[in-house]
């Protein structure tokens, strides 16, 4: 039976007072007193083993609940994990109705999206507890340096790391890291499933996930993906996608395997920069959801993604275990967008008045930022992990080293001057347009061809990187733990090209320490409670999409010392309904140092201080044997603590909502149909570029719904409502004074279908 349904073996009592309990202040108390009140009910009996394709790391009665990280480097479980780690399993996704990673983005508590602007790329940009995060995801341990716009066809999980961790995974991950951990072969087992869902706003996708046990020890798994369709609630914009992964796996003798796998991906579809801001209201403008204001016939939005990766594994005993992963990857992200500017009343304009509007009309010009950017860059991690005793103390041990080079070329589009109509006419193809606020027309009825500028120099940005790192868990009896961690990273960037018709040619070359120490007390094997302390640092030129230190550029930053940052944290996490269900709760704060500022004329200081800090709580897994839950909490207080401007000090940051809130729940009515929903809260934000301004999106509440139907043990229908009550929504916000902003999906209906054969 292929078992996707997230319930445990318990009895199911109704009892939703735990979750509310559980996500109050009183974290453990009401957990304990909740336990004591499991009444008896009807019982629902599933086979408790994984399914075929199921994820090997998560509770096989409970699939909502990860036990543990695919990354080598957190030894544990999550449970004794000290840092807060979100993960998201495949179950979860699916029920959530996500199929890429900026919806996952959207529905996590503490992670916010950003938008794509003049100084850094249109692709999933992120913010994790109010600091930058766009270049610190990783795929199965590795760096995935390309912005661009992901897909999760091939996912497994999904890891989001909150607060610093530069001891684990170098450079950046101030306010946390993402990691998308890919599907893996398994041997032993031979399946097919596949899955074809249909829904509104013409969607249709399809995927197919296969696994073969080869013999001999070895065994391939093979991913493919189709999709289709137009964003709900957005006139013109549509996006299709399809790829390929293939993973193999092959143990060459008891003692050493090899695995191998190669990502495939493309997409193509429209770009869209959303609503324009009224500047009266300072909120987006209220016109018509639907309302596109691009041109139909120049902009799009292509990505694409070819990574090969083989690793290498040597394990003598369970108590050693050598692993070495290399890595090839080339990523593209390719658009020209119309970003909306601040709407303006119409005068005696000849321009405007030719182009047939009148005086007193309102309309939005536009703009048109493009990229033509490729990524391409190879790495290796190795790591040693040593389970060992000395004097009684336990030590789970990874030691490390990783090297990398990245190359980032980016190009401009140029755009022809003029084109000719059917009857052979020359048309102006001005590179931005003018279009009615409140019923823009984007087709243009032509087509404007793109190409490379060949009197333009691509803009490169190269990057090498070193590092050396070792963890050590110390295990003292079955209470205590205490995890420390060092690593050293070297970081040296070359940028080269043309600013604003000026050439430039600068370098950066630093090093720094980065340091991790954890306690943690287990008052009871379901329990963990712990404090930590965690650095990392943000060298000039981190995020290699941009070139102005304002977007974490390095010009005319290469001379300042990274910024560093200290995280302290105290949290505890329960596995609570026999141990099928995960509960945590965290208190953290995050201090920014050497924070850079621009003081005009391109000049960067480093004098500035920044703070976040906050708390969130989570659940994830089994309330009762019908009931499965997913999601959290987090409040979130982030200012600007020390400024060379006054005015700025005490400004919260822009882009960070204070509050964010969402919970997925699933219910089984009978052993063959599931129900669920979930709600999502997200309280207003700002914009601006690090202090927030004047300008902002209000917050909302959002709710979705999800069904499940066994047709039989080889067959399964999944329905979604995603956005039930058609909310208008924005997703982020522009940092200017005159931004525009993203407008969110409105409703959808997909039904899906999915085979085991």
């Amino acid at each position: 039976m292929r078992k996707t349904t997230p319930y445990s073996l318990r009895p199911a009592p109704a009892r939703t007072a735990l979750l509310a309990s559980a996500l109050g202040c009183a974290f453990l108390p009401a957990v304990a007193q909740a336990e004591d009140l499991v009444a008896e009910g009807p019982e629902i009996v599933v086979n408790g083993e994984h399914a075929a394709d199921g994820n090997p790391n998560a509770d096989a009665e409970a699939p909502y609940k990860v036990d543990k990280s695919a990354d080598g480097r957190f030894t544990e479980a999550l449970r004794d994990t000290p840092k807060s780690i979100t993960v998201i399993p495949k179950e979860v996704i699916e029920d959530q109705g996500a199929t890429s990673f900026r919806e996952l983005a959207r529905t996590t508590p503490g992670v916010t999206l950003g938008t794509g602007e003049g100084g850094n790329a249109f692709g999933d940009r992120i913010f994790i507890r109010g600091f930058e995060a766009r270049n610190d995801v990783y795929i199965d341990g590795q760096r995935d340096p390309g912005v661009s716009s992901r897909e999760i066809f091939a996912v497994e999980q999904v890891e989001i790391v909150k607060g610093p961790s530069s001891a684990f995974m170098g450079r950046g991950t101030t306010g946390g890291s993402v990691g998308l951990e890919s599907k893996k072969a398994k041997t032993g087992t031979d399946f097919v499933v596949g899955e074809l869902t249909g829904g509104t706003s013409d969607m249709v996708r399809g995927t197919i996930d296969a696994n073969y046990d080869l013999g001999g020890g070895a065994a391939l798994r093979v991913n493919g993906l189709y999709h289709t369709g137009d964003t709900p609630g957005r006139d013109f914009v549509d996006n299709e996608r399809w790829g390929g992964s293939a993973a193999l796996a092959w143990k060459l003798s008891p003692t050493v395997s090899l695995d191998a796998d190669y990502y495939h991906f493309r997409s193509d579809g429209m770009s869209d920069y959303g609503h324009p801001f009224d500047v009266t209201t300072h909120e987006p403008y209220k016109v018509d959801p639907d309302n596109f204001y691009g041109a139909v016939g120049r902009d799009f939005n292509k990505n694409a993604a070819d990574i090969g990766t083989v690793a290498l594994e040597w394990a003598p005993s369970d108590a050693v275990k050598l692993r070495s992963q290399t890595r090839y990857g080339e990523v593209s992200n390719r658009y020209v967008v119309s970003v909306p500017r601040a709407p303006r009343t119409v005068t005696n304009n000849p321009a405007d008045l030719a182009a047939g509007f009148v005086p007193g009309q309102l309309v939005v010009d536009t703009g048109s930022p493009q990229r033509n950017a490729t990524t391409e860059y190879l790495g290796n991690i190795t790591t040693l992990n040593l389970d060992l005793a000395t004097g009684g103390v336990g030590h789970a041990i990874v030691l490390g080293g990783e090297l990398s080079s990245e190359d980032v070329t980016n190009r401009r589009y140029a755009f022809p001057a003029f084109v000719e109509d059917q009857n052979g006419n020359p048309i102006g193809t001005p590179s931005g347009f003018t279009r009615d606020l409140f019923d823009p027309d984007p087709v243009l009825g032509y087509t404007i061809p793109v190409a490379i500028d060949p009197n333009t120099p691509p803009a490169t940005t190269t990057v090498d990187s070193w590092s050396l790192f070792a963890l050590d868990t110390l295990k003292s009896g079955e209470k205590w733990q205490l995890l420390l961690g060092l690593r050293y990273d070297t970081f040296d960037i070359r940028a080269q090209g043309v600013s604003r018709g000026t050439p430039y040619d600068v370098k950066s070359d630093v090093d720094f320490l980065n340091y991790q120490a954890s306690l943690l007390y287990k008052p009871a094997e379901a329990v963990s409670l712990y404090a930590s302390f965690a650095t990392s640092a943000n060298p000039s030129g981190e995020q290699l999409d941009s070139t102005s230190p304002e977007y974490g550029g390095v010009i005319g930053a290469e001379n300042l010392k990274p910024e560093h940052n200290k995280a302290y944290e105290l949290g505890a996490k329960w596995e609570a309904a026999g141990g099928h269900l995960l509960l945590t709760a965290a208190a953290f704060r995050i201090d920014k140092s050497d924070a850079r500022e621009n003081q005009g004329g391109g000049v960067y200081v480093d004098v500035g201080k920044l703070r976040s800090q906050g708390f969130e709580l989570g659940v994830s897994g089994n309330l009762t044997s019908r009931l499965a839950l997913f999601g959290g909490y987090t409040f979130l207080d982030a200012k600007i603590v020390a400024s060379a401007d006054p005015t700025k000090i005490g400004s919260r940051f822009a882009n960070v909502p204070k509050h964010s809130f969402a919970l997925l729940a699933n219910y089984a009515v009978t052993e063959k149909l599931m129900l669920g929903a979930q709600a999502q809260y997200r309280s207003r934000i700002f914009g601006g570029t690090l202090d927030a301004n004047g300008n902002s999106l209000p917050g909302y509440w959002k709710f979705d719904l999800v069904g499940r139907y066994h047709v039989s043990d080889r067959v399964e229908l999944r329905a979604n409502l995603t956005n039930l009550t058609d909310k208008r929504y924005y997703d982020a916000i522009y940092r200017s004074g005159t931004p525009f902003s993203y407008v969110a999906p409105g409703r959808q209906a997909t039904v899906s279908v999915a085979v085991t054969l």
